[in-house]
């Protein structure tokens, strides 16, 4: 039997057009997702720890990595996705359930001719299908979009803050864990003191465990405003970027879910 290149064939489907019918998106939304979806990270890819952490590399490779491993074990991999309840998330499991319902055979069918690929990805349910499969939630307000790579949040996390001062190093995300430190009784964010530099350092690697231990992910627009990538870690504190293709800004962290946040500062 052939051996399939699951990296290669993803990789040569999603550089064909049209995509269009098989994404379930107009020309052009699909194009954009295609190219977000295959932008590879300068940084080398790591082995993937799937639905745990974000991944280095371009998500066409995840989602090989997704289908190797479906094949190999002939399980379903979303069966590793945590159940994390997000009380102010009314998830959608349409996606998800259709997924599950996929027979093992489906995925033994695959071929390095592209034609499998295309087949399976629209039975899989498109563009929608291949985030659900990544490990990308889908709530009210989701948004079939291609989220920004790890390295571009990380290159907007580490933005200097503002570009005023000569003398000033901050970057926007060690302003925004300023304001996170004295809210958490627990000192989960740290503590805020040193110079910006030390600052620096330290909302960095409180930016790194994010990243590394994220279990829920999201694509959602926020009320009146653009669209955003959410990431959370099990206990609900997270980090939050809004971008418009290759336009990525950090908006800052978040706190766990508390029904009166506003009220009470989000302090806890």
């Amino acid at each position: 039997m052939e051996e399939v290149d699951l990296r290669r064939v993803v990789g040569a489907f999603l550089a064909t057009e049209p995509l269009g019918d098989v994404l379930g998106l107009d020309e052009d939304a699909a194009l954009v997702f295609a190219q977000a979806f295959t932008r590879q990270d300068e940084e080398p890819a790591q082995p993937p720890r799937l639905y745990t952490g974000l991944c280095r590399g371009s998500y066409a490779n995840l989602f090989a990595n997704v289908l190797s491993t479906w094949k190999t074990t002939r399980r379903n991999p979303l069966h590793e996705l945590q159940d994390v309840p997000m009380e102010n998330f009314d998830e959608d499991k349409t996606s998800f359930n259709h997924i599950m319902a996929i027979l093992p055979t489906s995925v033994d069918n695959l071929t390095n001719d592209i034609t499998s690929i295309a087949s399976f990805v629209k039975a899989i349910g498109g563009a929608r299908g291949l985030l659900t499969l990544i490990g990308v939630r889908c709530t009210v307000g989701s948004q079939v979009i291609c989220p920004p790579t790890r390295e571009q949040c990380l290159e907007a996390f580490n933005r200097r803050h503002t570009t005023s001062s000569k003398h000033s190093v901050m970057t926007v995300g060690a302003r925004q864990w300023t304001k996170h430190v004295e809210r958490s009784s627990d000192r989960w964010w740290g503590v805020n003191k040193g110079s910006e530099a030390v600052k620096n350092n330290l909302a960095k690697a409180k930016i790194d465990e994010l990243m590394d231990s994220a279990v829920w992910v999201n694509v959602h627009g926020l009320p009146n405003g653009p669209v955003v990538y959410e990431i959370r870690q099990a206990e609900g504190y997270g980090a939050r970027w809004g971008f418009q293709g290759n336009d990525v800004h950090f908006r800052g962290f978040i706190e766990p879910y508390l029904e009166n946040g506003h009220e009470v500062g989000w302090k806890h």
